[in-house]
């Protein structure tokens, strides 16, 4: 019995240890410039893990005092300032940590902001003035730079730059004896203080008249590097270690099958500068880098690009890294030349952005408007096609809030790769901007993933918005994608909140694929679909799924679109709110009916229906205020005949009218005009026309390519590039459209692999 009695104590404490939890009492004291105290200043606490939140503000004597009883990291936040500091809970016990913290949000703007890529400037560089030159005190300001290495000896004859941007200027230094480095410089200007091939070190603000002191500390690295076309390579040793100013970052790369990973090459693109630091594996599959701190480095691989995103805005002292990562090559940059897409990986940007003609407004103050033109200017019994452009204009509602309740969840793409281009950055943005216009009886809730899922925020009235607003700051990005568990997660928050009457959706930011079969993911979906959310999509740079969101947004009944780039994704966010707080028109129903002249062959732009041999439904999903688009609708003619004037294409629109709160209906007729010329007459189209006519056409044979491609049929999906080729050569025989020479020359490249492929089945 005794030694039942010992062994269940040792589970019992070996238990305890498993989940032992510690405790920490904080105190926060926030002083300005001057070191008087803030009072009611907001400071935060997030955990890293689990996003546990904490907020309290300062008492008049500008403290602040938190009791952590869980977790193990958290962030602390003072206002506007993010992640000020690590504080860290004992696995077990208890501790007690103060601080003083002096709040300068200026300085941590300036600290904080977006490097500049140096590469698209023309910087001239102004050498330093002969010893013994004086300064003209009218013109000049004296900055005097005092550097000391990392046991605060002096930086002795050292270079040292200093860098103004809005002169175009780099001014070269050197310190003397005493670590000091002067300069004369015209004054009320910011400037970059620049050493050892450190960019934006630190930064010096030269006020007119007064001229500056900065001290700071750099230790150098005495490494040799390599530059060649902005690639940098470096010879390290063993003895090479990190530094205050440089993070030595060990890198172990796998396979599968292949636990170290040996001769390959690897890549650390600084970003916010156009430097690419390169190493190679060793045979332990071992990257070496010595790289400087205070910022942010995107991993990539020969054939696997923006793989993580490595932060080192704010280490502080001496930093070694370690990190680890599993290489998976990509076929499309390992095999360009005999990469053809299938069905699901093809990428086709939809004529429909490259829209720029604005059609009328509605009339009647109705919700949308109609507008019919034929593309051909006349037809005769030689002509063969014509094409009929339907153009659509929604009102402009913006600022009207009359629709129904929200519940919705924003589930948003963190992987390392949001971090390229500053996409997160962007996208922090138009989280704060989309929250800022919803009423605060809005129910929201926030979802982040990268290969994992976190639950930011639980859905809950969006209230004042600043729970919102301070878990949206804390966002990173690093890691891998994992939509379907951030999608899920977001469903299930829309779900336990489901207003009857009210709008339920969940909106999908991401820039690349998931780890889930596509059919997985889609018929999940739908499964929440069927109660009644409906889901958005926006996919962001050219690496998205966009097969897996077009799917996602038509099956899910919102919205899907394409942001290029960082600086597009607030205007896609401000298209999804207005589709949601002032949604102009639903149930948009769309009837073309035509004569026995003419052969309905295609509609580009929106889903369709046939629903007889001379009628085509079709169908408009959220109408957004100021939506301005078209459709392009493509038919065959049939031994046409003078008659054919007489009997137009009647296209009947009705909708649901939210501000009227009715039923609208409009129709409109479309009169081809019959010519008596003999010869056969072209198919004229205006310059847009033409454009978006040529994109749609290549759009849809890409699609033919890509699906006979996967069923095994070569020739069928080279056939499909050459007939769409031909067709865009007869529409520019002579100049052509940059856009659309890169959808041929994308074409190219594709029949040159099925080319290829053709010629290796021969061989077999």
């Amino acid at each position: 019995m005794k030694n039942l009695i010992i062994f269940l104590l040792a589970v019992l404490c070996s238990f305890s240890s498993l989940f032992a939890q510690g405790s920490c009492k904080l105190t926060v004291k926030v002083v300005n410039n001057r070191m008087a105290p803030i009072s009611k200043m907001p400071v935060t606490l997030i955990e890293k893990s689990t996003k546990e939140y904490m907020s309290k503000s300062t008492n008049q004597d500008g403290v602040v005092v938190f009791d952590i009883t869980s977790g193990r990291e958290w962030s602390l936040n003072v206002d506007s300032i993010k992640n000020y500091r690590t504080i860290e809970v004992p696995e077990a016990g208890s501790s007690t940590r103060s601080m003083s913290i002096t709040y300068d949000y200026a300085d941590y703007k300036r600290t904080h902001r977006v490097p500049v890529d140096r590469s698209t400037l023309n910087l001239k560089l102004v050498n330093p003035p002969p010893s013994g030159t004086k300064r003209n005190p009218e013109t000049e300001d004296l900055v005097r730079l005092k550097i000391l290495k990392d046991n605060n000896s002096p930086l002795v004859n050292f270079p040292v730059f200093l860098t103004c941007y809005k002169l175009g200027l780099t001014y070269a230094g050197k310190t003397n004896s005493a670590g000091i480095a002067e300069f004369f410089v015209p004054g009320d200007n910011e400037f970059e203080v620049d050493i050892d091939g450190f960019e934006s070190f630190t930064y010096v603000d030269v006020p007119k008249g007064a001229g500056c002191s900065l001290q700071f500390t750099y230790e150098p690295t005495n490494i040799t590097e390599n530059n060649k076309n902005d690639t940098i390579t470096q010879v390290l040793t063993n003895t090479t270690s990190g530094t205050s100013s440089r993070v030595l970052v060990r890198m172990n790369v796998s396979q599968p099958g292949i636990a170290n990973l040996g001769n390959e090459d690897v890549y650390l693109r600084m970003l916010g500068s156009n430097k690419v630091y390169k190493s190679k594996t060793n045979t332990k599959g071992e990257a070496y880098f010595l790289v400087p701190a205070r910022r942010k480095y995107m991993v990539s691989f020969r054939y696997q690009k923006d793989v993580d995103v490595l932060n080192y805005l704010d280490v502080q002292g001496i930093a070694n890294a370690q990190v680890s990562f599993t290489y998976m090559p990509d076929p499309k940059l390992q095999f360009p030349e005999r990469y053809i897409p299938t069905p699901q990986d093809l990428l086709v940007q939809s004529f429909l952005e490259f829209i720029t003609e604005q059609f009328p407004e509605p009339e009647n103050d109705d919700a949308l408007g109609m507008t019919v033109t034929w593309a051909n200017g006349e037809i005769n019994a030689q002509s063969k096609e014509a094409v009929l452009q339907i153009g659509f204009k929604a009102r402009d509602d913006k600022g009207d809030i009359y629709g129904p309740p929200l519940n919705i969840a924003l589930v948003v793409d963190k992987s390392g790769s949001m971090e390229g281009d500053d996409r997160i950055g962007a996208l922090k943005k138009a989280l704060l901007n989309y929250i800022g216009k919803l009423r605060p009886t809005d129910i929201v809730s926030l979802i982040a993933f990268d290969e994992e899922s976190t639950v930011l925020v639980p859905a809950r009235p969006l209230g004042d918005g600043k729970y919102f607003r301070d878990m949206i700051e804390d966002i990173e990005a690093g890691g891998g994608t994992n939509i379907y568990n951030g999608m899920v997660d977001g469903y299930e928050q829309v779900l336990k909140n489901f207003i009857s009457k009210g709008t339920n959706r969940l909106v999908l930011l991401t820039d690349g694929y998931g780890t889930t079969p596509i059919e997985e993911i889609v018929n999940k979906s739908k499964e929440y679909n069927a109660k009644g959310i409906e889901l958005s999509a926006v996919g962001v740079g050219e690496g998205y799924n966009q097969s897996l969101l077009t799917l996602l947004a038509t099956c899910g009944g919102g919205l899907m679109q394409f942001a290029g780039s960082a600086a597009e994704i607030n205007r896609i966010f401000e298209r999804e709110l207005s589709s949601v707080l002032s949604p102009c028109a639903k149930d948009v129903h769309v009837e073309i009916v035509y004569n026995d002249q003419i052969v309905f062959k295609q509609l580009y732009g929106f889903p369709t229906e046939q629903r007889d041999t001379k009628t085509v439904d079709m169908r408009l999903d959220n109408i957004y205020s100021g939506l301005n688009t078209l459709a392009l609708v493509k038919f065959d003619l049939k031994n046409p005949t003078p008659a054919i004037e007489n009997e137009p294409v009647i296209i009947r629109m009705t909708y649901f009218d939210f501000k009227k709160q009715k039923e609208i209906t409009r129709e409109e007729k479309a009169y081809l005009k019959w010519s008596p010329a003999t010869g056969q007459l072209e198919l004229l189209l205006e310059a847009q026309h033409k454009k978006l006519y040529a994109i749609a056409v290549l759009n849809q044979s890409l699609k033919v390519m890509a699906e006979a491609h996967a069923a095994g049929n070569e020739q069928g999906a080279l056939d499909a590039i050459n007939s769409a080729i031909e067709q865009v050569k007869k529409l520019y025989p002579e100049a052509q459209d940059e856009d659309v020479q890169k959808l041929v020359d994308s074409m190219n490249t594709y029949a040159a692999g099925l080319i290829q492929v053709m010629k290796n089945k021969k061989g077999r």
